[in-house]
């Protein structure tokens, strides 16, 4: 008779060992930015320049005290050029074209 694999077996340890895993993993951002936020009370932000609506901005200040710096880009070539101007510094998020990464990668601003 074959006997077949059923796959790794789940006990209660490796159930506590994912689980802490996942927990760290899912922690470890929220800890990490609040730390660098908090210690500018700023966030400088490059994005298309309808993303993010003006009364957003205003409530997620009101809402953190962190104030926000808001960079509205219309095109792909805007952005990179900012981004070349600044040697990849001075913003804390980018949102750059996701079918544009190679030509990020190339430009060293990954």
């Amino acid at each position: 008779m074959t006997k077949f694999n059923s796959g790794p077996k789940f006990n209660r340890r490796t159930l506590l060992k994912g689980s802490l895993a996942a927990g760290s993993a899912l922690a470890m951002p929220a800890i990490i930015s609040k730390k660098a936020l908090a210690s500018s009370g700023e966030i400088n932000i490059l994005m298309w320049s309808d993303y993010l609506p003006e009364t957003f901005l205003k409530s997620f200040t009101d809402a953190t005290g962190i104030q926000v710096n808001y960079t509205g880009i219309g095109s792909n070539e805007e952005i990179i050029n900012k981004m070349k101007a600044s040697k990849g510094r001075g913003f804390d998020i980018v949102s750059p074209t996701n079918n544009r990464a190679l030509q990020w990668k190339a430009l060293e601003l990954l």
